[in-house]
């Protein structure tokens, strides 16, 4: 099997995504024993590698559904983001300024893995091919 650069990059960047969703589960179930919003970081991080793996099965669905789980994703974050330093809303444990690190990771590695996305849809070498 034989992907391009931005393919790989891309391969890796979710690899090190679904790390940090890990990561992201095990805080929220653990130390702020939410498993509500643990649950719902594993469903986003279990859609993650569903479509990593059609990707890399050679389907091109699952790279445009990568992209537009991200296009959601930042949105979502973005919004979540305002209505707490607004104090719309009280955000509990899971505060942006509370966890800016978290914060700002979650808003790299998602628009890393657009651009990343976006440049293997524009390469020649999108689909992945098998050699014999």
């Amino acid at each position: 099997m034989e992907l391009s650069w931005s393919s790989k990059a891309l391969v890796v960047t979710l690899f090190f995504r679904m790390l940090f969703g890990g990561y992201l589960m095990g805080m929220d179930q653990y130390s702020f024993n939410d498993v509500g919003s643990a649950l719902t970081v594993l469903v986003i991080y279990g859609l993650i590698g569903v479509f990593a793996t059609l990707f890399l099965s050679g389907k091109r669905f699952g790279l445009i559904a990568i992209i537009a789980l991200d296009a959601v994703f930042i949105v979502l974050q973005s919004v979540f983001a305002i209505a707490s330093l607004s104090q719309i809303t009280d955000p509990g444990l899971h505060d942006p300024i509370a966890n800016w690190w978290a914060t700002l990771l979650m808003f790299m590695f998602s628009i890393l893995t657009i651009v990343l996305a976006i440049k293997t849809k524009r390469d020649n070498n999108t689909s992945v091919r098998i050699s014999q």
